[in-house]
């Protein structure tokens, strides 16, 4: 199954990388010089002054994208192993507490009392 996997993202990786290739050869001005997509606070970088081409924005764009996603995972994945931790020690004192119930001797003050009799009664 994790051959299946990995072998379906590089597919997926190769059809996103043609994609780009073509979205860059696309996308050429009347002049002949490629399109230039301006970045708010980074065209104020040095080096970024016109902008980016087109596949280093969507690049870009992605690569941000992911990493959001990697640090909304790992802290999903901390917040559940602590959930986790915690149902484990309440789990472990309730052990505790039905052991000891289990543990504890009954009275031999209790009468017990047949159903006949009681029908006798009635």
């Amino acid at each position: 199954m994790k051959l299946i996997k990995y072998i379906l993202f590089i597919i997926i990786l190769i059809i996103s990388a043609v994609f780009i290739m073509q979205l860059d050869a696309m996308n050429i001005l009347s002049d002949g010089s490629k399109t230039m997509i301006k970045i708010p606070y980074l065209t104020s970088a040095v080096g970024f002054d016109n902008g980016l081409l087109a596949w280093q924005a969507i690049i870009l764009s992605l690569s941000i994208g992911v990493f959001i996603g990697f640090i909304i995972a790992l802290i999903q994945i901390i917040s559940q192993k602590a959930e986790i931790i915690s149902l484990k020690s309440s789990l472990r004192k309730i052990n505790d507490e039905l052991d000891s119930l289990r543990n504890q001797t009954l009275d031999d003050d209790i009468e017990l009392v047949d159903d006949e009799n009681i029908d006798d009664e009635i």
